[in-house]
C-alpha cells in the first residue's frame, strides 16, 4: 500500500509541474483579454478542490498497522 501512496504523490509533483508550465505558457501567450484569466481560475479550483478530496480520502481511511512487504 506504501507504493501506491509514494506513486500518488510522486503522480502530484509531476502534475504540479505539468501544470505550472501550462499556467505559464497560457497566461504568457494566451488570448488578450478573452477567456484566459477565467480559464486559468476554474483549471486551478477544479484541480485543488481535486487533490484537496483525494487527500482527506487518503487521511481519513483506516491503513493497516503493519505493512507486509
Amino acid at each position: 500500500m506504501v507504493y501506491f501512496l509514494i506513486i500518488y504523490f510522486l503522480a502530484l509533483v509531476v502534475f504540479a509541474i505539468y501544470s505550472f508550465f501550462g499556467i505559464y505558457h497560457l497566461w504568457r501567450f494566451g488570448y488578450i483579454g478573452d477567456l484566459t484569466k477565467p480559464a486559468i481560475f476554474v483549471y486551478i479550483t477544479i484541480a485543488l478542490i481535486t487533490i484537496v478530496i483525494s487527500i482527506i480520502f487518503i487521511v481519513f481511511r483506516s491503513w493497516p498497522t503493519d505493512f507486509n512487504m
